[in-house]
């Protein structure tokens, strides 16, 4: 108890309002207006240039985070604590995962360890441990198989399993690959049998399962990866099996999101680079056909693209955030899955001087 008194003490040093249920509840839905109001105005932004301007005003999400631990700060042994320490670690997960000034801890750590010592019989400890994902640490690895082996509650269990299995594809293929396979299978079977109804957000339990056996199936590396049958801005069918024989980099992107300027400088560079040695690269882009056959008019678009405004490919590649990036071998085998940038780039050119060697 020693440290949450002086968690306490620094925290208040700082803020000066002392936090309750009713303050945590304010915080949550001022941020998720002003969001919402932020996100409205960014889809009716008349052009790019529009766009890029609005993302110097996104709302500040450490901001949100620092205001909605102060008000958790009071309520560690509170049991309306775990309804809010959830949207705490989704809403903000950069600030949940940064040390705290003179603390040398994480909100992350701090929730995960209050949970741990006064809520863990709790019922509510289920989504808790699904937001616990974030963090990749041993620690919290250790925290969610306790809770997978002896929590009282079965649902809870269930998703504390669920959480395991993903965190499992951070590891790759683990130490012992059919034992690692197996144990992850496990895991997925438990979440089934014991939390398939339970909602996360806007999804079930035993949606997010049905999502991870297809992704460790065909998403992770060496596996193959879904076939696209799309069309392009000048609505021509364009088909990702055609192009195997060469390596190929999907990019899915679109000018709405933070990155938008850098990925499109990206894509640009590796067209021109690697694209004329043997790379076939191809964008899946959110955008409506205008916008994109103006960029491609003004020079900003020189790869292929597969319209994608209804966002059925993304679906199908479960792409959670923008950008985000897919290197395939020239057999269709994903070799890199992560976002754009110098790694994927590297990944891209050592497939090409590959090809060239064969």
């Amino acid at each position: 108890m020693k440290f949450f008194h002086l968690f306490a003490i620094v925290v208040l040093s700082v803020l000066p309002v002392w936090g309750d249920e009713a303050g945590a509840k304010r915080v949550l839905l001022e941020y998720e207006a002003e969001r919402e109001a932020w996100v409205t105005k960014v889809n009716a932004a008349a052009d790019v240039e529009a766009r890029r301007e609005l993302w110097r005003t996104v709302p500040d999400v450490d901001d949100f985070g620092q205001r909605l631990l102060h008000q958790l700060d009071s309520a560690w042994k509170k049991d309306w604590f775990l309804d809010y320490a959830p949207k705490l670690l989704e809403l903000a997960p950069a600030f949940s995962v940064t040390p705290l000034p003179r603390v040398a801890r994480t909100p992350l750590s701090l929730i995960r360890d209050s949970a741990d010592r006064f809520h863990f019989e709790s019922s509510k400890v289920g989504p808790l441990c699904m937001a616990l994902v974030l963090d990749k640490g041993p620690t919290t690895r250790r925290f969610l198989e306790k809770v997978e082996r002896i929590h009282p509650d079965k649902e809870v269990q269930g998703q504390a399993a669920m959480a395991l299995a993903l965190l499992s594809r951070e590891l790759g293929n683990g130490g012992d690959v059919a034992q690692f396979k197996e144990q992850r299978i496990k895991w997925v079977r438990k979440a089934i049998i014991e939390a398939s109804k339970v909602k996360f957000g806007q999804v079930t339990i035993g949606e997010i399962a049905k999502d991870f056996l297809f992704a460790i199936s065909h998403l992770e590396k060496g596996m193959q990866a879904p076939d696209v049958l799309g069309w392009n801005v000048e609505e021509q069918a364009l088909r990702l099996r055609d192009f195997q024989g060469k390596p190929v980099m999907i990019v899915f992107w679109h000018t709405r999101m933070e990155a938008a300027d850098k990925t499109m400088a990206l894509l640009r560079r590796v067209e021109e680079g690697l694209g004329r040695r043997g790379l076939k690269v191809v964008g899946v882009a959110s955008e409506d056909r205008d916008t994109l056959r103006a960029m491609m008019k003004d020079g900003s678009i020189t790869w292929a693209n597969w319209v994608d405004d209804q966002g059925k490919i993304a679906q199908l590649y479960q792409v959670k955030r923008y950008p985000a990036c897919w290197v395939l071998d020239e057999k269709g085998a994903v070799i890199f899955n992560g976002p754009p940038g110098p790694f994927a780039e590297l990944t891209a050119e050592a497939l090409v001087k590959g090809l060239k060697r064969k």
